[in-house]
């Protein structure tokens, strides 16, 4: 665990929250409409919409992962439980 006593240290983890918990913000609902979108409103949908959707649903669960995990790294850094 670092030195978060440092308040230089300690606001640069507490922006890593806040910037990882507005990335699983945005990212969950963007996947939720990429799904939607990709499988059961597939025939409302051209081809290229369709291939457009497939690979921002990869881009959307990245970006998921990556703001889970540096809301994890910061919760851990900041002595705070980690969920």
């Amino acid at each position: 665990m670092l030195d978060t006593e440092n308040p230089v240290l300690r606001r640069r983890f507490e922006l890593l929250l806040k910037a990882g918990n507005l990335t699983l913000l945005l990212s969950v609902p963007f996947l939720i409409v990429t799904v939607v979108i990709c499988y059961p409103m597939s025939h409302h949908f051209s081809l290229p919409a369709q291939v457009a959707g497939h690979i921002f649903m990869v881009i959307s669960a990245t970006l998921i992962k990556i703001g889970y995990i540096s809301r994890c790294v910061a919760q851990y850094s900041l002595s705070l439980e980690v969920k």
